[in-house]
C-alpha cells in the first residue's frame, strides 16, 4: 500500500510543520523522536530499497534527509506511486495493518532515516485522541482499497489503439452532424474494445490534452431540491456531469498520434518504465547487436547478477529441452563467417592457435593479448609455454596506455587471416 505519510505530511514550503494553532520547526518535530525508545537512525545509499513490495517489515521509515520512491512492478511495468522527502513517513500503513509491503520504496538520493518499530509507532496512534485513531483506520482502509485499483500503465501500442479507435468515433460522429463525443461514452466504447481500465484511459487523454491534440470540455450538473418553506425548486451543489471530446484536427489526428508515439517513444513520461527488458532491448539501449551481447555473456564480460529468465517460459524450455542439453556447451562449428573479431579464437582449437601463435612472434601476441576479453586472454596464455607467457605478459603490459589502434586492427586482421588460411577457408 502506498504510504500516507502520516507525520509531516503538510509541510509548507518554509520547512514547517503546522500542528494546530502553532508552528513549529519540522526538524525539531522529527527529533523529538530521535530518543525515543523503539528508534534508531539508519542511511541508505541513492539506489538502494528500504523494503521490497511483497515483503513483511516490523518497523517504519520517517525520512529525515534525502527522497525515496514508491513503486509498484505490475506485468513487468514499474508503476510510480510518488515519491517522498523530509518529514514524509513510508512503510507505516503496512506496520498499522500488519500486512506485506505493498509496494517497494527506493532511495533517490543518500537517504537519512529515522526507523520506527511496530511498538513505538502503535504507541503514538494510542496517545492520539480517539478522532484521531478513527481516522487512522479508516484511511488504512481507503488506502486498501485504492491500492487495488492501481493498474498496469498503457504502452505505447494501447495509446495507438486508443487513438485509433477515438478516430473512428470521431468520424461516426462527425457524418451524423455532432461536433463532440461524450467522454463517457467514448470511455465505455474503449472498454469493450480494447479491455482497459478507466485509469489507463485518463492516462492516455492527459497526454493527448497536452499534446493540444484533443480539447476537453466539462459539463457541469446539478440537482434541484425544493425549499421546504417557500416551495420554489432551487439548484442544489454543482457536480461534473461528463465532458465533451473535440479533436483539435481530426482529418490528421491519427497522422499525429503516429508521429508522436515515434518521436516520444524514447521519453521518460511517454514511455513505459520497464523493470526488465529483453535481450534486443538491452541492446539497442547499449548501441550494438543481440550477436555480441550473447558473445559478452559468454565471455563473462558481463556481469551474471544482471541475467534474468522468464520462470515459466524457461521451466517449459528446460522441459522441451531436456536436462541433457544443458550439461555440455558445444561451440560452433568454424566457418568463414565465424571469424570476425579477436574474441571468436575461442572457438579455434588449441593446435592451430598455437602454430600461429609462434608464427606470428611474441609482440604480435603480446597486442592480443592487451586488446582481447578476459575469456581470449585466457585462451592465448593458455596456448604459449610458461616462458613465452611471462614474456607476452610483461609485454602486454607496457602496452596497456600506448596501445596504436592501428597496429592492433592489423595484428587482428593477420590472425583471422592466419587462422581462415590454417583451416582451408576463404573470406
Amino acid at each position: 500500500m502506498p504510504s500516507l505519510g502520516l507525520i509531516g505530511r503538510d509541510v509548507p514550503a518554509g520547512g514547517l510543520w503546522r500542528t494546530g494553532m502553532r508552528e513549529a520547526p519540522m526538524r525539531q518535530d522529527i527529533n523529538l523522536l530521535d530518543d525515543a525508545s523503539g528508534s534508531r537512525q539508519r542511511t541508505f545509499p541513492k539506489g538502494t530499497l528500504l523494503y521490497k513490495e511483497g515483503q513483511r517489515t516490523d518497523a517504519a521509515f520517517l525520512i529525515k534527509q534525502g527522497r525515496v520512491a514508491l513503486y509498484q512492478v505490475i506485468n513487468n511495468k514499474r508503476v510510480g506511486l510518488g515519491v517522498r522527502g523530509p518529514g514524509d513517513m513510508v512503510g507505516e500503513m503496512e506496520l498499522v495493518s500488519d500486512e506485506p509491503q505493498a509496494a517497494s520504496a527506493e532511495a533517490l538520493d543518500y537517504t537519512e532515516v529515522l526507523v520506527l518499530d511496530q511498538t513505538l509507532l502503535r504507541t503514538l496512534l494510542l496517545r492520539s485522541p480517539r478522532p484521531v485513531q478513527i481516522i487512522t483506520g479508516y484511511l488504512v482502509n481507503r488506502i486498501k482499497t485504492l491500492t487495488k485499483n492501481i493498474a498496469e500503465p498503457p504502452s505505447g501500442l494501447q495509446f495507438l489503439s486508443v487513438c485509433r479507435v477515438v478516430a473512428l468515433c470521431w468520424r461516426a460522429a462527425a457524418a451524423s452532424g455532432q461536433p463532440d463525443l461524450s467522454y463517457a461514452e467514448l470511455s465505455s466504447t474503449l472498454k469493450d474494445i480494447l479491455l482497459i481500465t478507466q485509469l489507463e484511459i485518463d492516462a492516455i487523454f492527459d497526454k493527448l490534452s497536452l499534446l493540444r491534440l484533443v480539447r476537453l470540455t466539462t459539463v457541469k450538473g446539478a440537482h434541484t431540491r425544493r425549499d421546504p418553506l417557500l416551495g420554489e425548486a432551487k439548484p442544489g451543489p454543482s457536480f461534473v456531469k461528463d465532458r465533451r471530446v473535440r479533436l483539435t484536427d481530426g482529418d490528421e489526428f491519427l497522422e499525429v498520434a503516429k508521429s508522436v508515439a515515434r518521436e516520444f517513444r524514447e521519453r521518460e513520461d511517454f514511455s513505459v518504465d520497464l523493470e526488465f527488458f529483453d535481450l534486443a532491448d538491452f541492446a539497442r539501449e547499449a548501441g550494438t547487436t543481440p550477436d555480441i551481447l550473447a558473445q559478452k555473456i559468454a565471455y563473462r564480460e558481463i556481469p551474471e547478477d544482471m541475467l534474468f529468465f522468464h520462470k515459466r517460459l524457461a521451466k517449459e524450455y528446460i522441459a522441451r529441452m531436456g536436462s541433457e542439453f544443458f550439461r555440455q556447451a558445444t561451440p560452433p562449428r568454424l566457418d568463414a563467417t565465424d571469424l570476425q573479431r579477436l574474441d571468436d579464437i575461442t572457438s579455434v582449437d588449441d593446435d592451430t592457435l598455437q602454430e600461429i601463435f609462434s608464427a606470428m612472434g611474441f609482440h604480435k601476441v603480446a597486442v592480443l593479448a592487451t586488446m582481447g576479453g578476459e575469456v581470449a586472454r585466457r585462451k592465448i596464455f593458455n596456448n604459449l609455454s610458461k616462458k613465452i607467457a611471462a614474456v607476452v605478459r610483461d609485454e602486454a603490459a607496457s602496452l596497456a596506455n600506448r596501445l596504436d589502434r592501428a597496429e592492433a586492427a592489423d595484428v587482428e586482421r593477420e590472425l583471422i587471416n592466419r587462422i581462415k588460411a590454417a583451416k582451408g577457408i576463404t573470406a
